[in-house]
């Protein structure tokens, strides 16, 4: 099988050099337009000591012209050299932008979807960190940009090392003590540089809670499903200020830092440019003597201002990035190695294995918690479940519920105890055989902005939907949309058509329905509904679903008698299982709150009435 462009590539950010692996990638993924950028760099380097040499020749050719052998064609030469070299200046600028947005654009193209497919297979139970979702909001986003970014700094740093090695050289050939003076100088600039830009990265790292907190108000602000009840109850000015409080706050706190940590680099840069002109000085002196041409000296002093202002403030600012680029790469690394699920979609797809049935499902003493609690959410579970039978697993809010599901699907696996599926280890079982098994309709299902079909078939271009409209009494609705089945739902789209949370609930139903798996998982979807309208979808699921074994999820126990066996689960643990005839002859936790919860539907009935 074709290992992907990432995974190959996963090696580099082992290395000791982490922004070198970052340089990797992208001349991987965008390697034409990483080598022009690149060569760019070099022609953008050699650019300073070129027009040092040709200036300095143009002075002292220009100043013969009084002489009695004036060198006239050496001097436009010259002249000629520097005008070109000035024009490239000008117009190399925006080549290079554009070289760098053809970059950013071909990693948009290549990268960007790699690192999706890392992103969707990261360990499910890792999205419920707060942690890990700090990291992917600072490893991902706009990963394009960032890598571009980096590979620029790295050219520029090319760049700036050619023009100060050879204006450096120009100076050394009449003064090599000044030239060693200056790097000393330098080197303080680079050490406090460097370390403020981490010290900054690092604190940004520690307000990435509000940058999540932006994003999310920003969304809410913006969303067009938020807008009824924005509109209706007057949020917008809330939620604006609570925006605009958190956007202060991170502004207010970059501030300080970058403040606090670049002082100093301030200072030593100052003590570079008084340094300077006590260079520009001592080669003055080297006139009078006739070692020093008047061109040279002239061209020279130009370039030892200008290369000040790159050690003062382009090279500060160029390791101030490199800092940040070393703890980002840090970050990649470890976004690189969180732990993955076996999401092998792309390798072995559902249509490549083999019709899988559910036979048995065995759980022996489970007990989970998630990574960053010390509390266990289940609590030595032990149940069977047997083909062809329907089960309700029933509770209070925070029992365990959807945790056991997500189990029982595969998508956390780090539980203690024993779950054997059709007798074989469940761990031992890819997700795709896991896939094909089962089929989960949540309480928070999604709902895609795709064509009507494609909400149910996906890829399947040429699955027939018939059938599941008609099990879901879907007819009306897709007899009253534009396109019929290909008519695209969310208003995302200029024709794309809204329907309402109840045909959007008998659409995830239809979907779990259409994959035809032998296990079905119902987790509370239709808790939006009223308990007589919850009842009525619950039967008619078992009625079009009679031959496969159905696991319903409810803290509704009116919903879930009509099934062959309920299950109580309360606080982690299984305390009651059975017939609806047999708990409520047992008259323990389920017939109380059966009668509890009758009572209350008892009450809203006669209010209405």
């Amino acid at each position: 099988m074709r290992e992907s462009g990432i995974n190959m590539k996963l090696n580099y950010l082992k290395s000791k050099f982490k922004i070198l692996s970052l340089i990797k990638l992208s001349a991987h993924y965008s390697p034409i337009y990483f080598t022009v950028c690149l060569i760019l760099t070099i022609i953008d380097g050699l650019m300073v000591p070129f027009m040092l040499f040709t200036v300095a020749k143009f002075i002292d050719a220009a100043m013969t012209m009084i002489s009695l052998n004036p060198e006239t064609m050496t001097m436009f030469i010259y002249l000629g050299l520097t005008v070109l070299g000035y024009l490239y200046s000008q117009l190399g600028q925006d080549f290079r932008q554009y070289s760098y947005d053809l970059l950013e654009d071909g990693l948009r193209n290549k990268l960007k979807p790699d690192i999706i497919k890392k992103q969707f297979s990261i360990d499910y139970l890792l999205f419920e960190s707060t942690a890990v979702q700090d990291l992917l909001l600072r490893v991902t986003g706009d990963i394009e940009a960032k890598l571009t970014k980096v590979t620029r700094s790295v050219n520029t740093l090319i760049s700036v090392i050619i023009q100060v090695f050879g204006v450096l050289y120009a100076v050394a050939v009449y003064n090599w003590w000044v030239v060693l003076v200056y790097i000393a100088i330098m080197i303080p600039t680079f050490i406090l540089t460097f370390r403020n830009g981490r010290v900054i990265y690092q604190e940004d790292k520690k307000i990435g809670f509000i940058t999540r907190q932006m994003n999310y108000l920003s969304e809410i602000l913006i969303n067009r499903e938020t807008v009824n009840e924005r509109s209706l109850f007057g949020f917008i000015p809330t939620l604006n200020q609570r925006f605009l409080k958190a956007h202060l706050y991170r502004s207010n706190y970059n501030t300080r830092v970058l403040a606090r940590e670049t002082l100093a680099s301030t200072m030593v840069n100052i003590a570079i440019s008084m340094y300077t002109i006590f260079i520009i000085f001592v080669l003055s002196r080297q006139i009078s003597g006739g070692a020093l041409s008047v061109g040279l000296f002239t061209s020279i002093v130009g370039s030892m201002i200008n290369l000040s202002k790159i050690v003062a403030f382009q090279t500060s600012e160029l390791i101030l990035q490199f800092s940040t680029h070393y703890e980002y790469a840090k970050d990649f690394n470890e976004f690189m190695q969180l732990k993955r699920t076996r999401l092998d979609f792309e390798n072995i797809g559902c249509d490549t294995l083999p019709d899988i049935s559910f036979e048995s499902l065995e759980i022996r003493n489970l007990w989970f918690k998630y990574t960053d609690s010390e509390d266990y959410i289940l609590k030595g579970i032990n149940l069977s479940l047997q083909r062809g039978k329907s089960y309700s697993l029933v509770g209070l809010n925070g029992a365990g519920k959807s945790t056991l599901v997500k189990i029982i699907v595969g998508l956390y696996r780090d539980y203690e105890g024993e779950i054997l599926l059709n007798g074989k280890n469940l761990k031992s079982y890819e997700f795709a055989e896991l896939r094909k098994m089962f089929s989960v309709v949540s309480q928070d299902f999604a709902k895609y902005y795709v064509s009507f079909k494609e909400n149910i078939t996906f890829d399947d271009k040429e699955g027939d939907i018939s059938k599941v409209i008609k099990q879901m009494e879907l007819e009306d609705l897709v007899h009253d949309l534009p396109m019929k089945e290909d008519s695209l739902l969310g208003k995302i789209y200029e024709n794309g058509v809204d329907i309402s949370g109840g045909q959007w609930q008998r659409v995830a139903i239809a979907r779990a329905l259409y994959q035809d798996s032998s296990f079905m998982i119902m987790d509370e979807p239709t808790a939006s509904l009223s308990p007589t309208a919850e009842s009525m979808i619950y039967q008619h699921f078992l009625e079009i679903a009679h031959d496969k074994t159905l696991f319903m999820i409810s803290h509704r126990l009116g919903s879930t008698k009509i099934t062959d066996e309920i299950i109580v689960l309360d606080q982690g643990r299984i305390i009651e299982k059975g017939i609806h005839q047999k708990l409520m002859k047992n008259d323990s936790v389920y017939a109380k709150l059966y009668r509890k919860q009758s009572e209350m539907y008892e009450r809203e009935e006669n209010i209405c009435y």
